[in-house]
C-alpha cells in the first residue's frame, strides 16, 4: 500500500510528471537539468527543432556543471501545444512563454541562451521582459531590422523547406520524433517574418548581451554591427561557420560565453 502523508509538511514536493507550463491557455513544456540549486538559465531552441537539441549538441553537458539549466519547447514546437493562427507566435507572446516557464520553476531572474529564433527571442526579452533577466545570450540570430535574405525561407514552399532543414540534426531528430506540424510550423514562420528586431532595446540594455554567428550565416554582418551598440555587449565571430556548424561549435562558444557572463548572478 502506498504511504499517507498525515500532514501537509511531510508531504514531499513532487515534480509534475509532465511539466508544462501555461500562458494563456498554451502549454508550454519544458524539462530542468544541469546543477540543482545552481543559478536558473533558460535555453531556447531555434525554428523546428526543439529542447533535446541542446543535449545533442553538447550544450546541455557543458553548461549543466554551472547552471540549473530549464529548458523550452517553444510553443508550435516539440511537446508544447501548437496554435495555428500566425498571432499566436507574437513576439511578445512568445517572451510570456518564458516567464511563464521561470514562474512554474519559481525563478525571479535567470540567465538566457537562445538560438536562432529563440535569440530573437532573447532580443525580445530586452524589450518585454529586461528586469528578468540577468543576462541574454543570443546565437544564429541578429537584433537588427532583418534583411530581406534572412526572410527568403518564409517564401519557400514547405517541401522545399524541410527538405533544407533536414540535414540539420536538430531538426531531423525532431522530425523522425513525430514533432513537427507543418500548421502550426507555417504560423510560425509567418510571424518570424514580421519580427522588427531590437536596436532600441539593445542600445538601453543594462545586463551583459552576448552574440554569436558563423561569417557564413547571414545574421554575422548585423550582430558585427550590432554590437557597437552597448558596451556591455559581445560578439563572438565564428570564421568558416554557417548556421548549423556554429550551433554546434560549444567548445568555441562556451568560454567566451562563460567570460562575459560568468560573474553575473542570477535567481
Amino acid at each position: 500500500a502506498l504511504p499517507i502523508c498525515l500532514t501537509l509538511a511531510r508531504c514531499p514536493q513532487r515534480r509534475p510528471a509532465v511539466p508544462y507550463a501555461e500562458n494563456d491557455g498554451v502549454k508550454i513544456y519544458y524539462e530542468v537539468d544541469g546543477t540543482p540549486g545552481g543559478e536558473p538559465m533558460v535555453m531556447h531552441h531555434g525554428y523546428l527543432a526543439d529542447l533535446e537539441s541542446w543535449r545533442a549538441r553538447g550544450w546541455v553537458k557543458a553548461l549543466g556543471d554551472r547552471y540549473r539549466l530549464l529548458l523550452v519547447d517553444s510553443r508550435g514546437h516539440g511537446r508544447s501545444d501548437k496554435p495555428t493562427d500566425p498571432e499566436a507566435y507574437e513576439m511578445r507572446t512568445r517572451v510570456l512563454d518564458v516567464l511563464a516557464v521561470m514562474g512554474a520553476e519559481s525563478v525571479n531572474t535567470a540567465h538566457y541562451l537562445g538560438y536562432s529564433m529563440g535569440g530573437m527571442i532573447g532580443y525580445s526579452a530586452l524589450i518585454y521582459a529586461p528586469q528578468r533577466f540577468a543576462t541574454v545570450s543570443c546565437g544564429g540570430a541578429s537584433p537588427m531590422l532583418r534583411p530581406a535574405t534572412a526572410a527568403a525561407h518564409s517564401t519557400m514552399d514547405w517541401d522545399t523547406l524541410m527538405k533544407a532543414a533536414l540535414q540539420n540534426g536538430a531538426v531531423k531528430a525532431a522530425y523522425d520524433a513525430g514533432r513537427i506540424e507543418r500548421a502550426p510550423m507555417e504560423a510560425c514562420r509567418i510571424a518570424l517574418d514580421e519580427w522588427n528586431g531590437a536596436e532600441q532595446a539593445l542600445r538601453l540594455a543594462t545586463m551583459p548581451v552576448f552574440m554569436y554567428a558563423g561569417t557564413e550565416d547571414t545574421p554575422h554582418a548585423g550582430c558585427a554591427s550590432a554590437v557597437a551598440l552597448n558596451p556591455k555587449a559581445r560578439f563572438l565571430s565564428l570564421p568558416g561557420k554557417n548556421h548549423t556548424t556554429a550551433a554546434e561549435s560549444v567548445d568555441l562558444v562556451v568560454p567566451a560565453l562563460l567570460e562575459h557572463i560568468g560573474g553575473v548572478k542570477a535567481g
